[in-house]
């Protein structure tokens, strides 16, 4: 049997923790398979050929099971709804499904082995990730997983069109909409690009709402639709899609908005820092090099973004959890990290940032800078806090569709807010 003290080449983490050494028993459930469940995403594309180091570090064969996003939630949730017994370890996306699972009990709280001293290796070191991003985890008091990966809201922009035409970057959401005005038509550009395809705009609606002074619900735990500042927020927002965006914004989610961006025909679209990867790739964008990134633009209420995560957890039913714990902390731990950001993947821990092999590469230090300073403060609400997140999500973003097609905002939210609210009773 082996005892392997894990020994990560921790540069600033370990200054800070040099009395965290517990010794691991890592092959301590040797000659177990454990069932894995991910979704098709970049964090998987990073870290899932390292997976061999981990079934030779502990003997621990990894039976992974990889799906396009919309077929992976539903089998997760197929799994765990009948008991997950035959799953061990799976990716969630906790302001997704975070709510409806712990209610539900159907993960594991994962804060009992953060702290366990035998499972869990000193120099892991759990106080290197954001607060933030672990808190948006949290759930009924339940953390339903260990964050791999993170996103905030961010101003995605033209360099050189905006300097040809002497525009300051936006910092406030009225700036944001002045240059979206002045840009649109110049050298055959949109002004801005956002989501408008029903559900896919709400989550990219919440940092508009939360920067007007809005929530999704009541403190009675209703929906919040009809309140003004909410309308206000929703305006904004349409507005700018009706009067500055390309046609069709009613079939826009991210792939669209990218790919608009990415082809030269929007001057600046808001949406998640993940997306660098793709409008900044010489291999996929034909504007790479003039991108500019900005924090998400204040508005009356201040800057307001949400940051939201996928997190690794561990099925209630498994009868493997001890095995799905270890597989979970080497997957999240240091060096595969630092693995996934030097592939533009959002790292969660705050020491592999300023990492020198990340720093020799890192070749948009004002996207490191919009995306971290962001954190602090970031809302992890970018979904409304109930258990049917899809049906609200369906709900308000049909009155989006139906605003962009020209109906009267206050009306089609309160139409909204009259069926959510109804979702939200069967809940109780």
């Amino acid at each position: 049997m082996r005892n392997l003290t894990v020994l990560f080449t921790l540069t600033g983490l370990l200054a800070t923790a040099p009395a965290q050494a517990q010794t691991v028993n890592w092959d301590a459930y040797k000659g177990t398979t454990l069932r894995v469940l991910l979704n098709q995403h970049p964090w998987t594309t990073a870290v899932q050929p390292y997976f061999p180091e981990f079934e030779k570090l502990t003997g621990i064969k990894l039976a992974v099971e990889t799906y396009p996003e919309a077929q992976f939630r539903q089998k997760v949730l197929v799994e765990l709804s009948t008991g997950g017994q035959n799953l061990d370890a799976f990716m969630l996306s906790p302001g997704q499904e975070g709510l409806l699972y712990a209610r539900s009990g159907w993960v594991e709280d994962m804060k009992p082995y953060t702290v366990n001293k035998t499972l869990t290796a000193g120099n892991w070191g759990f106080s290197d990730f954001y607060p933030s991003v672990v808190r948006s985890t949290e759930y009924n008091g339940i953390m339903t997983g260990i964050p791999i990966q993170t996103e905030t809201p961010m101003l995605f922009y033209r360099k050189d069109l905006l300097a040809k035409y002497k525009i300051a970057v936006p910092k406030t959401l009225t700036q944001l909409e002045a240059a979206a005005k002045a840009l649109n038509g110049k050298d055959g550009v949109a002004g801005i690009a956002l989501r408008g395809k029903g559900a896919s705009a709400t989550s990219q609606f919440s940092p508009y709402m939360f920067s007007y002074g809005s929530s999704w619900l009541t403190r009675d735990g209703q929906a919040n639709f009809t309140d003004p500042k909410f309308i206000q927020a929703m305006n904004m927002y349409t507005g700018l899609l009706r009067n500055y965006g390309p046609p069709a914004a009613v079939t826009m989610s991210w792939p669209e908005v990218t790919n608009l961006f990415a082809q030269g025909k929007v001057a600046m679209f808001t949406d998640a820092s993940l997306f660098r990867s793709i409008v900044d790739d010489p291999k996929s964008s034909t504007v790479a090099g003039k991108v500019g990134y900005a924090p998400f633009p204040a508005g009356p209420a201040g800057r307001k973004p949400y940051v939201t995560t996928w997190a690794l957890s561990i099925s209630k039913g498994s009868k493997n959890k001890q095995a799905a714990w270890l597989f979970t902390q080497w997957a999240t731990n240091r060096e595969n990290q630092l693995r996934v950001l030097l592939q533009d993947v959002p790292a969660v821990r705050r020491s592999v940032w300023n990492d020198p092999t990340f720093k020799k590469q890192e070749t948009s230090p004002e996207w490191t800078q919009a995306h971290l300073s962001q954190l602090a403060s970031a809302n992890p609400l970018w979904n409304p806090p109930v258990s049917q997140v899809g049906e609200v999500r369906d709900a308000l973003g049909q009155a989006i569709v139906s605003i962009l097609q020209g109906g009267n905002t206050a009306d089609l939210l309160k139409r909204a807010e009259q069926t959510v609210n109804t979702i939200i009773s069967k809940e109780k």
